[in-house]
């Protein structure tokens, strides 16, 4: 299967880079790419090499072969040379980018569901929004304020909702929940992996979390019974010597939603411990479709302990540089990224979650 990237703008399409740079992830709310051609300076022949007849600002697809991989907005074309060569890049992100860079008009969000919130947010910026199983529960005392990025507006309530953001091929902004598929080949120490990249580290963990919260007062029921009234502690064993964080909950806070918080925090920062970057040949998977984010993997490293384990791929990058084509793919544990709810009733074994509600 022909790698060929290419650049379709206005009906016309390009090609023939000598580096390129695409990179997609579930951590990041657009897509971006880096391409470049270089060709030395004109000797015997008499010719200069050209830019592309393309405009900052205008639409563009990228395709990897015939898969569509970012649709978006050409955002820069730098031009580098000096006595030995020239070079021309084009660089741009998904049209998501905007809800990143921009802010969002300043509004209360109450009774509405985060998919809705969502489409809310982004229309004014003719950004679609794709519900991928993003929770139904509607949303109490969600406000975008002053100065606000739409960005920043979706973090206050991810955490809340357990659910992912992050842009698809088509530039739609995905509201879903982890792992939506699953790999067809695995990571295999001694085989498909080039090499490896992680620092197991240690260093954002803590011993207890506390997050404090607040709910809505009534006639009887207001000013300081209300601003700490609902509070929530949880361990990680793993870190032997004292090391508190304190959160404080957004929105109208409950019992569970601080609890979930508490348990959110500690589990994650527990799995990024085991985050790690492999590099491997190519761009595409033994069935030949491409390495993609938010896929569930299989990876054996008996250098780092891991057997078999199941992870999710949490960004890609497909690069093409005197190396070849090469993808980094970047994965960790499910709970680094989104940990799945506890059922009622039951706490996680590694942890001692306790809630006061004053």
């Amino acid at each position: 299967m022909s790698d060929f990237v290419t650049l379709r703008v206005n009906g016309r399409e390009w090609g023939g880079w000598t580096s390129v740079k695409i990179a997609a992830g579930i951590e990041r709310l657009a897509r971006d790419f880096n391409v470049q051609i270089t060709r030395q300076w004109p000797g015997e022949t008499g010719s200069v090499p050209l830019q592309p007849r393309v405009k900052k600002g205008e639409l563009v697809e990228v395709l990897i072969g015939d898969d569509l991989v970012i649709t978006g907005w050409i955002e820069a074309m730098p031009v580098r040379y000096d006595a030995r060569s020239v070079s021309f890049g084009i660089t741009g992100r998904s049209k998501t980018c905007d809800l990143i860079d921009c802010v969002a008009g300043a509004t209360q969000f109450n009774g509405r569901t985060l998919a809705q919130i969502a489409r809310q947010l982004a229309e004014p910026f003719k950004v679609n929004v794709v519900d991928e199983g993003a929770p139904a529960d509607p949303l109490q005392g969600v406000q975008a304020d002053h100065g606000e990025t739409v960005h920043e507006v979706l973090n206050k309530v991810l955490a809340q909702q357990q659910a992912l953001a992050y842009d698809d091929p088509m530039g739609q902004l995905v509201i879903g929940a982890i792992g939506a598929t699953k790999a067809v080949t695995a990571l295999v120490y001694g085989e498909n992996i080039l090499s490896c990249d992680t620092e197991q580290s240690i260093r954002d963990r803590f011993s207890d979390y506390q997050v404090a919260g607040q709910r809505a007062g009534g006639n009887d029921d207001f000013g300081e019974a209300t601003i700490a009234a609902i509070r929530a502690s949880t361990k990680d064993g793993q870190i032997t010597r004292y090391r508190p964080y304190a959160i404080q909950q957004t929105g109208n806070a409950t019992g569970a939603t601080c609890k979930s918080r508490c348990e959110f925090e500690a589990l994650q920062r527990a799995a990024r411990t085991d985050e790690t970057t492999y590099t491997v040949q190519g761009w595409r998977q033994g069935d030949g479709s491409l390495w993609k984010p938010n896929q569930r993997v299989i990876v054996f490293d008996p250098v780092l302990g891991f057997n078999n384990r199941e992870m999710v791929i949490a960004e890609v990058s497909y690069s093409l540089d005197e190396n070849g084509t090469t993808s980094e793919i970047r994965v960790g544990p499910v709970d680094a990224y989104l940990p799945e709810p506890n059922k009622p009733g039951k706490r996680p074994k590694r942890k001692k979650a306790e809630e006061d509600d004053f």
